[in-house]
């Protein structure tokens, strides 16, 4: 049995890690972008410091198990040393980039869902908006990350990513990306895992005056940095 791959956000071949942060619009590049195996580790959303840190577990999996040898090989067996560094090599270089969505937008599109936690048919809107504390508080794998640009930068609060894509202008990005990496990220745009019943495309007639104040203060971060409005 072939040893499994790390995780769809990592394409070892096209040398790239993509962080899907959920509800914007990110289906479409992940089935681009994965390979067909077990993974590592099955959620697709994972953020840029798991993906970072989980490279080392990887590649240490990879090493175990591999000696046929007395004495030991040190050219077929790894040291930690080395271990750690292919981790960070592979970090290091590979094109790194992520996708956001405006707030409001996403936010609406989170009450609608069809996967992972659903309530649309629970409670209306504005209750959604008044519990709403993390970006990802209704998938089946929440992180702690309360703003799309927590899934995107270090411990001190630096973006790791070479490319943020706005689900705005998703086309335009794509081609961005395409030049960027020589043509080694040919991503089209598809519309999978389309919601029919969301109107996050018409977000703004279904807003009250305090769901938009709630959610402009909950993702404010989002908002200044990515230079969002309602």
């Amino acid at each position: 049995m072939p040893p499994p791959l790390f995780n769809e956000a990592v394409n070892f071949e096209r040398e790239a890690i993509f962080i899907a942060v959920p509800k914007t619009g990110t289906t479409s590049i992940r089935r681009q972008l994965s390979v067909r195996g077990s993974k590592l580790i099955e959620n697709p959303h994972l953020t840029i410091l798991q993906v970072r840190d989980g490279l080392y577990t990887y590649f240490l999996m990879q090493s175990l198990g591999c000696n046929q040898r007395f004495p030991t090989d040190s050219d077929e067996v790894p040291s930690d040393d080395e271990i750690r560094a292919r981790a960070a090599n592979t970090f290091g270089t590979f094109f790194k980039f992520a996708s956001v969505r405006n707030p409001w937008a996403r936010a609406l599109s989170l009450y609608h869902r069809t996967e992972g936690v659903q309530v649309s048919n629970v409670m209306d809107f504005e209750t959604f908006c008044e519990g709403l504390k993390f970006a990802s508080d209704t998938c089946l794998h929440p992180t702690r990350a309360v703003n799309q640009l927590d899934w995107m930068v270090d411990e001190a609060g630096s973006l790791l990513v070479d490319y943020v894509l706005r689900l705005e202008d998703l086309e335009s990005g794509l081609h961005d990306i395409n030049s960027r990496t020589d043509g080694r990220l040919d991503l089209v745009q598809k519309h999978l895992n389309h919601n029919p019943t969301s109107t996050s495309t018409s977000y703004r007639t279904v807003y009250s005056d305090r769901a938009r104040a709630i959610i402009e203060e909950v993702f404010r971060r989002d908002i200044e940095f990515f230079g969002y409005e309602f």
